[in-house]
């Protein structure tokens, strides 16, 4: 009976993994769901802040890409434009390691004082670690740099589009709210 049961359960994982392995696209969009589900709270909240992290790179160097074709052309005597600079790189490493330090020095304190988990309240379902919350700080400081900064620099400027919007919304209900008192 029992091996009956496990052979059933075996069958059904069956499924799954014949998808995910039936071609290569399958593959490359089932496998990091797959191993997603196995990581800890604080291992996807890292993951999370690496994708960030990459992304704040691209559209940095997109940004970068934007001013480097709207520059005016420098005269041949004066020197040489470059896309990428090593100032810009270095920082970018500089804070690469300064993340990576900050997620380190709150996991040491988390351990030092042995302090377990904080229940997250209305935040998440799961109880949260300092670990988790000093990434959720720097995703935020990721997230601020790619929308208000990178994207901003390469000629979308979210808050302007978000007060234009904002303004034709009030005066729409401005104009509905005059006409309802005209009637009235």
């Amino acid at each position: 009976m029992e091996i009956n049961l496990l052979n059933h359960y075996m069958y059904k994982l069956y499924y799954p993994f014949k998808f995910c392995f039936s071609n290569v696209t399958a593959f490359l969009f089932t496998l990091p769901a797959v191993t997603v589900v196995a990581l800890s709270t604080t291992q996807k909240s890292a993951l999370f802040l690496g994708i960030l992290f990459v992304i704040d790179f691209a559209t940095g160097i997109g940004a970068s890409w934007v001013e480097f074709k709207k520059a005016a052309p420098l005269v041949p005597a004066s020197g040489k434009r470059y896309l990428i600079q090593s100032s810009k790189l270095r920082l970018s490493v500089v804070k690469f390691v300064f993340y990576g330090l900050w997620i380190l020095v709150w996991w040491c304190v988390e351990n030092v004082f042995v302090i377990k988990q904080i229940p997250s309240g209305h935040i998440s379902t799961e109880n949260l670690t300092l670990t988790t919350y000093a990434i959720a700080i720097l995703c935020i400081i990721e997230i601020y740099s790619i929308f208000f900064e990178n994207v901003k620099r390469m000629g979308f400027d979210i808050i302007q589009k978000i007060k234009i919007i904002s303004r034709s919304g009030w005066g729409l209900y401005k104009t509905i709210k005059n006409s309802e008192d005209e009637t009235n």
